[in-house]
């Protein structure tokens, strides 16, 4: 019994490490060595081949489960940096657009019935 919950445990930390660190595809990799790896231990240990299946099929959705957390957790604290790197402190950033108001005095002068924009 201790096999089991090692398995289920071990398939859970690597789940969610698989959901922090990679991107979703690493599953194709991740996933069939749990299933193997998990096989291989329960046969050694002497479960039978419906027992250890049902026990594959609960790391394998264990694992999924934890990846899909890892994912989740991922996406939320890149979220949180994004949000933190937009700090208003009334300084043009690197990326400003030089000049908008000789541009729009170009068009101005392109355009001339065009009447000019109200002022705020």
């Amino acid at each position: 019994m201790i096999i089991v919950l090692v398995a289920l445990a071990a398939s859970a930390l690597l789940g969610l490490a698989t959901g922090l660190v990679f991107r979703v595809w690493a599953n194709a990799i991740v996933a069939p060595l749990i299933a193997f790896v998990s096989a291989i231990a329960l046969a050694s240990h002497g479960f039978k081949f419906s027992e250890g299946v049902l026990v594959t099929v609960a790391c394998l959705f264990i694992s999924q489960v934890a990846c899909l957390a890892g994912v989740f957790l991922e996406s939320r604290a890149g979220i949180a940096n994004f949000l933190a790197d937009d700090v208003f402190d009334d300084e043009p950033g690197d990326n400003r657009e030089h000049d908008i108001a000789g541009e729009q005095e170009e068009e101005r002068r392109e355009h001339p019935s065009r009447s000019p924009p109200p002022e705020t």
